[in-house]
């Protein structure tokens, strides 16, 4: 049977496999324990020291402990940034649960501090094993069960989706590609029924997780209507299923997680006026599955009516979500902070060991998917493939576009991707040796892209100056600095966005502001303070009735204020000559940090 043909025809696989059984589960656990042994040994530092790869993460733990300790479901301000008033968060409680739930199963047994560590670790792993399940699974669907082994292994070690799998990563990007796998793998489900109601659940609650899924979101319904404009016979119940599905599972998660206590239309979060859209298009898809027309042409109609009327009740309830989510964003703080984001920028910011990767293992697989369709032996085969190659299309344009959601495109390239290698090496058998040998390369090369870069940049002596690995980036010691400042009583520090969560996390004192875009105003504040004189300074530290200013000299943030502020403040305070108004302090020798208190 060819590949995808069982997909297609609810048969077996390619390879004669009866699907998704234990044989394939056994390939893609074993995958998955030879990368934990890897991932951990390779985090081994990080897990004994509780250093996080990224801020959010961070400030992720510490919303589980605030929900843990008694704050409220619905709530999910973070009442210690921007005190009194807090910052209220666009996060989902969804993440929140695998975290706190094993945080509470594992502290009557280890402790606290011993059942945190537990699920920083265990969390992320088990979150890849789910990713590695969906892709074997897939790949028993178009393939076989050979493929799926080592699909699992191409997916899970391109870097932009193993990052978001290490040891210490518990926010939310994990998830993300965990569900777009699941509505992936819908696409290939035997009935409209079953296929419909995996994606639109999948994107529901993708969705709810993060509003940055909605690119994707509409790639998949728009590939389920392409799926009724080209079968009349079956009268767009791809559509309507998955429209439905999402419809339901977004009113059922934005009840169960955000409640009525926040009925604001948000851009940056599913809010009522995203719900409404879902339930207009619902509507729409399936009264048009009733309606049943014949005629092409009023079918397209049709389907632009419910994208019209979609769009047109987005921007007449909330207009100000039209440009995006971060339309309303203060010009400063996108100035010197979102913009500064690189995960945020497209692929062509990020260091070449990562673009190259981003860039190129969704390109062979987006070419290897091309290859399967054209040599489809069936319509229904060859329907599916183009199914799939629009999927990932539209994926790897947006990961282009935005480099943490390549990994996405990346997951779904692994399957065809690999199979194309294994086609490939396998007709190499009857080849030369030198003709092997070459193959081998090529082989090695579309697997691994950035081996080449890797292989180049290590030709020669380590440079000092490489970007540092995801987990040694300072040498500061925020957990040694806040032992020591927890001997003083809770204040207010005047930090750097950065390491705001991580002296939040370690500590018991409060910060002015965190890289979290709904507290811009604060945000704001620090930012005009460290790159303002150090009169503009001294007045809005004041304001914000800080106590301390706690700089990390060796990380990039301060570096940029003081680059575009020569004689500002940050740049005052790297080079050891603080205003009148701040007295030097070192509460905690050795920590790497530099303190000042506010003696004026």
């Amino acid at each position: 049977m060819s590949p995808a043909a069982g997909a297609v025809r609810g048969g077996t696989a390619a390879g004669g496999t009866s699907g998704f059984g234990w044989p394939t589960v056994v390939r893609a656990v074993l995958v998955w324990l030879v990368l934990c042994i890897i991932l951990f040994t390779a985090t081994r530092t990080a897990i004994a020291t509780m250093r996080f790869a990224d801020p959010d993460d961070a400030l992720r733990l510490l919303e589980v402990r605030d929900l843990l300790g008694g704050q409220n479901w619905f709530d999910v301000h973070q009442y210690r940034v921007a005190a009194p008033e807090g910052v209220p968060m666009h996060w989902s409680r969804l993440v929140d649960i695998p975290i706190a739930g094993l945080i509470l199963l594992l502290r009557p047994l280890v402790g606290a501090a011993g059942a945190e560590t537990v699920a920083l670790v265990a969390v992320p792993l088990l979150t890849l094993l789910c990713a590695l399940l969906l892709i074997a699974r897939l790949a028993v669907r178009l393939f076989d069960q050979e493929v799926a082994g080592i699909a699992c292994l191409v997916g899970a070690i391109a870097s932009p989706v193993l990052f978001q799998f290490m040891p210490m990563r518990i926010d939310h990007h994990g998830w993300q590609i965990v569900l777009a796998l699941l509505a992936f793998n819908g696409l290939t489900a035997r009935d409209a029924l079953r296929g419909g109601t995996v994606i639109g659940l999948a994107l529901a609650a993708q969705l709810a997780i993060s509003i940055e899924g909605l690119p994707v979101a509409a790639l998949f319904l728009g590939v389920c209507a392409l799926r009724g404009l080209r079968n009349p016979g079956e009268r767009h119940a791809w559509l309507a299923h998955a429209a439905t599905a999402l419809a339901l599972g977004s009113i059922a998660l934005f009840l169960g997680t955000r409640g009525l206590l926040d009925p604001v239309n948000h851009c940056d979060a599913i809010s009522p006026v995203h719900v409404a859209v879902f339930a207009w298009g619902a509507i729409g898809a399936n009264a048009l599955r009733l309606a049943a027309p014949r005629a092409l042409a009023v079918q397209i109609g049709a389907l632009a009516v419910i994208g019209a009327g979609a769009l047109s009740l987005l921007l007449l309830v909330a207009p100000q979500c039209g440009t995006g989510a971060f339309a309303e964003m203060d010009p400063v703080v996108r100035k010197y902070w979102y913009s500064a984001v690189k995960e945020g920028l497209p692929v062509w910011n990020m260091p070449p060991l990562n673009a190259v990767t981003m860039i190129f293992t969704p390109l062979f697989g987006l070419l290897a998917t091309a290859w399967y369709w054209r040599r489809a032996s069936s319509a229904p085969e060859r329907l599916l493939w183009l199914d799939l190659l629009l999927i990932l299309l539209g994926a790897y344009g947006v990961g282009l576009l935005v480099a943490r959601a390549s990994g996405t495109a990346c997951v779904f390239a692994a399957v065809p991707l690999t199979a194309l290698v294994r086609d490939g090496i396998t007709a190499l058998r009857t080849r030369g040796m030198s003709a092997r040998i070459a193959g081998y390369a090529v082989a090695a090369v579309v697997l691994l892209p950035a081996l080449p870069v890797f292989l180049w940049n290590a030709r020669g002596p380590a440079r000092h100056d490489a970007p540092p690995t995801a987990f040694h980036v300072t040498r500061c010691q925020y957990a040694q600095a806040a032992r020591a400042l927890d001997r003083l009583p809770p204040t207010d520090l005047f930090a750097p966005l950065d390491i705001g969560p991580n002296l939040l996390v370690y500590s018991h004192h409060r910060v002015i502001a965190t890289g979290h875009h709904r507290g811009s105003a604060a945000m704001r504040d620090v930012i005009d303070a460290f790159i303002g004189t150090p009169e503009q300074a001294h007045a809005i530290v004041r304001r914000r009735h800080a106590t301390m200013v706690v700089l990390c000299p060796d990380i990039n943030e301060p570096q940029y204020y003081a680059d575009a502020a020569p004689d500002g403040l940050a740049a005052r305070l790297l080079k050891g000559k603080p205003p009148a108004w701040l007295q030097p302090i070192d509460p905690a020798p050795g920590s790497h940090l530099r303190f000042w208190r506010v003696v004026d």
